[in-house]
């Protein structure tokens, strides 16, 4: 595994059944990453926006060429890797399952399927979806969605409440994934409020949205799906 990978700032969390990898990319590289987004956004060569549920104007595929042997590519892979690795320990470590072995070890082959990046601007959302031909999906946020980014609420309140259509404390911008329908005793969405450098590692069947928004600045994220194989050594 990367070195770089080991000094991430990661936890798994579980705002329902199944884990999500909540983390912080290391500087050097959240820079190299935002660069190489910021070069598709200008080149604008491979527009995606036909074959992604979004309403954008500006999607664009990631080409693998461009990621092959580089560290950017070996800290994704090492990223999704770990996130595996974190979830099978977590289910030995509680014995919700045994090991047909007491020395047997899973280990984890992680295949990318497919990136690219969004650059959202005023009024354009991401319906609720989710990612086929895979079985991890990742997002990474460029900017941050606070109440600097957001211009004005997209809709006035209503409630009546004073401070319900107030910016910065609405949803827009955010991104909600959601598990279910409500049950007792669990809460069956989780909202995110997009914070610059930060990632999110997610099975890709579980269904997300990103709600429309009004600023002058655009959303900026990157997304990564994969396929993860696994083996009992």
């Amino acid at each position: 595994m990367s070195k770089k990978i080991e000094k991430i700032q990661c936890k798994l969390i579980s705002p329902f059944g199944p884990s999500i990898l909540h983390g912080i990319m290391p500087p050097d590289i959240f820079e190299e990453f935002e660069t190489y987004v910021y070069k598709i956004l200008e080149e604008k060569e491979s527009n995606h926006g036909d074959f992604l549920a979004g309403r954008i104007e500006d999607e664009y595929g990631m080409d693998e060429n461009d990621l092959f042997n580089t560290r950017l590519s070996d800290f994704l892979d090492a990223l999704v890797s770990k996130y595996a690795t974190e979830l099978s320990d977590r289910l030995f470590n509680h014995q919700l399952y045994s090991r047909p072995y007491e020395k047997s070890k899973m280990t984890y082959e992680v295949h990318r399927i497919q990136g690219w990046v969004n650059s959202m601007q005023t009024g354009e959302y991401n319906p609720l979806h989710y990612h086929p031909h895979c079985n991890v999906t990742t997002v990474f946020f460029f900017n941050d969605v606070n109440e600097e980014f957001i211009d004005k609420p997209i809709a006035e309140s209503q409630t009546g409440e004073k401070n319900d259509a107030v910016k910065g404390n609405t949803d827009d911008g955010l991104i909600e994934i959601v598990y279910g329908s409500s049950r007792i005793m669990e809460a069956p969405t989780w909202r995110v409020r997009p914070a610059k450098g930060e990632f999110l590692i997610f099975p890709a069947y579980l269904l997300h949205v990103v709600y429309p928004f009004i600023s002058k600045e655009r959303r900026i994220t990157a997304s990564v799906n994969y396929k993860i194989q696994s083996s009992m050594n």
